[in-house]
């Protein structure tokens, strides 16, 4: 079965985490499938706009964990290897940001982790009031998800979030911040977000390319991504830290609900 699903209507394309009964959780399979996915849909010239969405209960909970318990807190991997496997995943969303169309993100239940990372490369962002856009509950990383927050909460929010693990944003208060467009009612999302595409698709496809292009190299002078891109760098860091090996120990030796736990109750 498909993770993820495609549909046309129009000039309008919808593209579905179709893993629900993981809350849409990025594995290989549906990292793959949603970079195959979107560059169809690029390649498509009937495709002026393109929405993308979570079935079931949640947009995404972010990268799949399963196993990662289970994993010797002994065995290391080496900085350069971890660092292309990050930059990979990064690059994946950048081709969101680059993708010639605009590209809507409709949020609802959870967004969290790298499902954010994808939220923020997307063109326009339409987010239940009652979503919960979350950082991780254990401190893993150190430049994925804060550094590129900042170009649309500001830095002192993005340094809040990045720095207590397990921080969370309703959908209220991420378009309230910047972080999102509009916030509404968790079933008028997909709504919205049809409503806004639709009057997108008015402007002519080469003018929209031509607009996205023109907002995005100014944010690319700031050095967004530039930024995007050597996140990468700081987490393979991180991934080499006391701290991270002390968090990674734990959660060998508890599993994740147990790790979270003692993480909690430390001071």
């Amino acid at each position: 079965m498909s993770s993820v699903e495609t549909n046309i209507e129009g000039h309008i394309a919808w593209l579905t985490f179709t893993r629900p009964e993981k809350l849409n959780a990025f594995n290989s399979e549906l990292l793959d499938e949603f970079t195959t996915g979107l560059q169809a849909l690029d390649d498509n010239d009937d495709v002026r706009c393109i929405i993308l969405r979570g079935s079931g209960r949640a947009f995404s909970v972010g990268y799949d964990i399963d196993g990662y318990e289970t994993k010797s807190p002994g065995v290391r991997r080496r900085a350069l290897t971890d660092w292309i496997g990050l930059r990979k995943n990064n690059e994946r969303w950048l081709d969101v940001w680059r993708c010639s169309k605009p590209v809507i993100a409709a949020i609802h239940g959870f967004c969290m982790g790298g499902a954010t990372q994808l939220a923020v490369c997307c063109d326009l962002t339409v987010v239940a009031e009652d979503a919960i856009i979350g950082w991780p509950s254990l401190p893993l990383g150190g430049g994925l998800l804060g550094p590129v927050s900042c170009w649309l909460i500001g830095p002192k929010k993005a340094k809040e979030l990045s720095y207590i693990a397990g921080s969370r944003m309703t959908g209220a208060e991420a378009a309230a911040l910047g972080w999102a467009n509009l916030a509404v009612r968790s079933d008028e999302v997909e709504a919205t977000a049809l409503g806004l595409a639709q009057r997108v698709v008015r402007t002519p496809p080469d003018l929209l390319a031509i607009k996205k292009r023109a907002i995005n190299r100014v944010m690319d002078v700031q050095g967004f991504s530039e930024a995007f891109t050597f996140g990468a760098e700081y987490d393979a860091i991180a991934h080499d830290s006391e701290g991270y090996a002390e968090v990674k120990a734990k959660i060998a030796e508890l599993g994740f609900k147990g790790a979270m736990d003692w993480f909690a109750s430390s001071s």
